[in-house]
C-alpha cells in the first residue's frame, strides 16, 4: 500500500507525556467499566423496571448513539482538535451516566442511556487518537496493547462491580461509578495536554448525512428486534426503508467534498477487512456480554457474581493475549495472528452452542477462555492496522472509523440477538419471567415444574441467540482470511 509518510508533520517531544497516557488509560478504563457493569447487572434491572422486550434496547440504543457518534467524533477531533472534543464528549457521558441511575422505567433509562452513548462515542476513539499522536511510530503497537489489557481488566473489574453494587449500594451504582473517573481524566486532560495545530484539518461536518445514519440504522434495529411481532410484509418494508435510509447515507457522502466516513478510507482493502471483522466481532462482544448473564441467572439459577466471573475468566484471557502474543503485532505476522484469532473466537462459540443448550456453567467458564482470547487479539491486529495504514491527519478519521464498525456490530448484534430472544420466548411474559428466574426468593417460590419449565423456555430462547452467533462467528473467520497479504507502513 502506498505511503505518505512525507507529507506527515514531524512531531515535537510533547511533555508530560505519560501523564496524558495515563489519563487516556483511566479514559479507557471508564469505557470499558461502563459496558460490562451493567452487563451483570441488566437481568436485576430488567426485573425492577419491567420491560423485558426492550432488554436489548437498553444495550443497542447506547450502542448506536455511540456507533453513529463515533465518526462525528473523529471529525470534530481533526477539526478542532483533541482536546474540546473529549472534554465536551466526556462531560455529556457523564451527564447520561447521573441520569441513567435516576431512571423509573425501561423507557426513560432507554432515552438516557441515548444520552450517555452520545457522549460515549468520544471516548475510545479520541483516547486511542490521542495515543497515537503523542507516540512515535514503533510505540503505537505498544501502547495499542495496553489500551487493548485495559478493556480486559477493566472488563474483569467490571462484572465483579456490577455483582457488588446489585447486592449492595443497588444497581444505581452500576452507573454513577463513572462519575468520579470521568471528572480525573477531564481533569488531566485539560491540565496536561497540549496539542499541535499542524495536526488540524478544518472541514464542515456533515449533518444531513449523520442524521441519515441515525434513521438509517435506528430503522434496521427496529425491524431486527421486532421482527417477530412483524408480517413478513411489515419486515420488508421496514428494511427496505433502512435499505433506502443507508443507500441515501451512501449516496451522500460520494458527493459531499467533506464526508462523514470518506470513501477513500472505507474502500482501502485493509481497512475493510479491518471494519469488516470489527463489525462482525462486535455482534460477537454483545452475545457473550448481554446474553450470557441471563443464561447464568435466568436459566442456571446463578447469582450476579456467577455472571461477573464468567465474564472476568472472558476479559482475564483477552487482557493476557493482548499483553503477550500482542506484542508480536506489527512484525510482519499480522495476517497469521488475524486468522489464528478469529479461529479461537469460532472455536469457543461452536463450543457455546450445546453447552448453552446442556445449561452447563462450569463448561462456561472453560470456553470463555478461547472467545476472550481470541477477541483481544483480533482487536489489536486491526486497531493497529487503522492507525498505521493512513497518514496522521487522517488518523482521527480511520481510528473512529474502526471504532464506529465494532460499536454499530454491537448495536446491530444486540437488535438481532434480541429479536431471536423474543422470538424463541413467543407470548411468554418475558418480565414476569426474568423476575421470577432472578429474584432468589420468587425462584424458592417456584414449583419444581413450573421452574423446570421455565428455565427450559428461556434456555432453549438464549440457545438459539448462541447458535446465530457460532454463524457468525464462522463468517468472521472467512472475512479475516481476506487480510492482504502485502504489510502496511507504519507512521
Amino acid at each position: 500500500m502506498p505511503t505518505d509518510t512525507a507529507l506527515a508533520p514531524a512531531l515535537p517531544r510533547v511533555p508530560r507525556a505519560r501523564l496524558i497516557v495515563a489519563a487516556m488509560l483511566i479514559s479507557t478504563f471508564m469505557a470499558a467499566v461502563e459496558v460490562t457493569v451493567i452487563s451483570t447487572a441488566m437481568p436485576t434491572i430488567v426485573a425492577t423496571l419491567g420491560g423485558f422486550r426492550l432488554f436489548s434496547w437498553a444495550f443497542g440504543i447506547y450502542l448506536l448513539a455511540q456507533a453513529v457518534m463515533t465518526p462525528l467524533y473523529g471529525r470534530l477531533a481533526d477539526t478542532f482538535g483533541r482536546k474540546s472534543v473529549y472534554l465536551g464528549g466526556t462531560a455529556l457521558f457523564l451527564a447520561g451516566s447521573l441520569l441513567c441511575g435516576l431512571a423509573w422505567s425501561m423507557p426513560a433509562l432507554i432515552l438516557f442511556r441515548a444520552i450517555q452513548g452520545i457522549g460515549g462515542g468520544s471516548l475510545a476513539p479520541l483516547a486511542t487518537t490521542i495515543l497515537g499522536d503523542i507516540s512515535a511510530p514503533e510505540d503505537r503497537p505498544k501502547l495499542i496493547g495496553y489500551v487493548s489489557g485495559i478493556w480486559g481488566i477493566a472488563a474483569v473489574v467490571g462484572p465483579l462491580l456490577g455483582a457488588f453494587f446489585v447486592h449492595t449500594l443497588g444497581w444505581e451504582f452500576c452507573f454513577w461509578v463513572n462519575l468520579p473517573v470521568g471528572l480525573v481524566t477531564m481533569t488531566m486532560v485539560w491540565r496536561f495536554l497540549q496539542e499541535d495545530p499542524r495536526l488540524r484539518a478544518f472541514a464542515p461536518i456533515d449533518l444531513a448525512g449523520c442524521l441519515l445514519l441515525i434513521a438509517g440504522l435506528g430503522t434496521m434495529m427496529a425491524a431486527l428486534v421486532g421482527f417477530d411481532r412483524l408480517s413478513t410484509s411489515g419486515l420488508i418494508g421496514w428494511l427496505a426503508l433502512a435499505a433506502l435510509l443507508l443507500g441515501g447515507f451512501a449516496w451522500r457522502e460520494r458527493r459531499v467534498p467533506h464526508p462523514l466516513l470518506p470513501l477513500h478510507l472505507v474502500l482501502r482493502p485493509l481497512l475493510l477487512v479491518a471494519n469488516g471483522s470489527a463489525l462482525l466481532a462486535g455482534a460477537l462482544l454483545i452475545a457473550v456480554t448481554a446474553f450470557l448473564p441471563p443464561l447464568v441467572q435466568g436459566v442456571l439459577g446463578g447469582s450476579a457474581l456467577a455472571s461477573g466471573i464468567l465474564l472476568g475468566v472472558l476479559t482475564v484471557a483477552w487482557t493476557a493475549a493482548s499483553m503477550t502474543i500482542g506484542r508480536a503485532v506489527g512484525r510482519g505476522q499480522d495476517r497469521m495472528l488475524a486468522a489464528a484469532s478469529a479461529f479461537l473466537i469460532l472455536l469457543g462459540m461452536a463450543a457455546l452452542v450445546p453447552i448453552a443448550a446442556a445449561r452447563s456453567l462450569p463448561g462456561l467458564d472453560l470456553i470463555a477462555i478461547p472467545i476472550g482470547a481470541g477477541m483481544g487479539l483480533l482487536s489489536i491486529v486491526f486497531t493497529v492496522a487503522a492507525q498505521s495504514g493512513v497518514a496522521a491527519r487522517e488518523r482521527g478519521r480511520s481510528t473512529a472509523l474502526f471504532y464506529f464498525s465494532r460499536l454499530m456490530g454491537q448495536a446491530l448484534g444486540a437488535a438481532a440477538f434480541g429479536g431471536v430472544l423474543n422470538a424463541g420466548l413467543g407470548d411468554t411474559h418475558g418480565h414476569d419471567l426474568m423476575r421470577e428466574l432472578v429474584d432468589p426468593v420468587l425462584r424458592a417460590g417456584l414449583a419444581a415444574p413450573d421452574l423446570a419449565t421455565a428455565s427450559a423456555r428461556l434456555g432453549g430462547a438464549l440457545h438459539g441467540v448462541f447458535l446465530v452467533a457460532a454463524v457468525i462467528a464462522a463468517v468472521t473467520l472467512i472475512v479475516v482470511l481476506l487480510t492482504p497479504r502485502v504489510g502496511t507502513a507504519r507512521r
